[in-house]
């Protein structure tokens, strides 16, 4: 049996003569793939600055650190990968969670309340439909940062911006499972204030202002330069890859949407243009209906199962336990995300429907 996947990276004989190409003739670490990756990566998102790093976790923590969180406090979702939260800890903050919304299962604005600690504000476009990101700014105010996770969003559009464009920053994961990848781990940041370009594009090598010099702690966080050769080639085809994956999700929508059992995930419109990083359904039966498609050859996924509060390692050191965040908890014990990705044909869509509906007797 030929099982249908969650996800499946694309790899094409041009992305891999791209980096061979780089690794002849470039220097292997800030060559100029790297600049021109990033060049092209700002014009996409419409932002002034992208400043590649090794990972979407460093963009997160080196954003955090030049923008001064130390010793404050950082107001974020806890339905999430653990390194949204991560990147605050190791930022010197304190991770402040809010609620996620069941409408969108992004960050709440209503649960967002900044007090006289609160540095920044970090929404995460979860599954690549972007945050409410109009309500979050004035639930955070004037003077708190917006940093925009949009590491599951390239190319996501709010009200005709791009994300990474809409809050003072953007932090974007090249992992092999996002909608755009580098054949490795790869980050980007994008902003349009020059000086936190500048402190970024430091602290990403060593913190050093020429070769020898150095004025800030800075870390070893570069992209390597084949690396962005191959995220060059991605970047091309990310528009006409997001347009199929909204297709898939157009189809799963409307073959499972009149499944009384099956609840849809957001799926945009005028003002919002999700990418579906992933399809995530909400089910009751969220675990049968998941063992009901392997068993039929077809892999699923669960984001995320255990809630950021309540991993072990917070509930540790910040004493987090369950009722903390009930939608976040809601969410994490009911989503599935079923396979979505570029290459996935109709008909694979279509039997993955088949299954979902035959599970609940709802076959047609």
């Amino acid at each position: 049996m030929n099982r249908i996947p969650v996800s499946k990276p694309t790899v094409t004989e041009e992305m891999l003569g791209a980096m061979a190409e780089a690794l002849r003739n470039e220097r292997m670490v800030l060559g100029e793939s790297v600049f021109k990756f990033e060049d092209e990566f700002a014009r996409y998102t419409g932002t002034d600055h992208a400043i590649s790093v090794s990972s979407g976790t460093d963009a997160l923590i080196l954003t955090l650190l030049a923008m001064n969180v130390r010793g404050r406090e950082v107001i974020t979702t806890p339905l999430s990968f653990v390194a949204t939260g991560n990147a605050i800890v190791h930022a010197g903050a304190t991770p402040i969670f809010a609620d996620a919304s069941r409408s969108d299962y992004n960050l709440d604005p209503a649960e967002v309340l900044p007090g006289k600690g609160t540095a920044a504000v970090m929404p995460v476009h979860l599954f690549g439909n972007p945050a409410r990101m109009d309500e979050l700014r004035d639930a955070a105010g004037d003077k708190v940062k917006i940093i925009e996770d949009a590491c599951q969003a390239h190319g996501a559009v709010y009200k005709g911006r791009k994300a990474g464009a809409i809050g003072d920053a953007g932090c974007f994961s090249f992992y092999a499972t996002k909608n755009m990848t580098v054949g490795g781990d790869g980050g980007m940041i994008t902003t349009s204030d020059k000086r936190l370009a500048d402190d970024l594009r430091k602290l990403r090598d060593c913190g050093r202002v020429s070769r020898y010099v150095h004025d800030v702690f800075g870390f070893t966080s570069r992209l390597n330069t084949c690396n962005a050769a191959f995220g060059r080639v991605q970047l091309r085809l990310l528009d006409s890859w997001n347009d199929r994956r909204r297709a898939i999700a157009r189809r799963y929508a409307a073959n499972l949407k009149d499944l009384p059992e099956v609840t849809i995930p957001p799926m945009g419109g005028k003002e919002v243009s999700p990418v579906f990083h992933l399809f995530a359904v909400r089910t009751d039966d969220r675990d049968g209906l998941a063992k009901h498609l392997d068993s039929r050859g077809i892999d699923t996924a669960i984001h995320y199962p255990v809630p950021i509060h309540l991993q072990p390692v917070y509930r540790d050191a910040f004493g987090f336990g369950p009722g903390s965040y009930p939608e976040s908890e809601a969410l994490s014990d009911h989503l599935l995300s079923l396979p979505i990705f570029p290459e996935l044909k109709d008909e694979q869509v279509d039997l993955v429907c088949e299954e979902v509906r035959a599970y609940y007797g709802g076959g047609r």
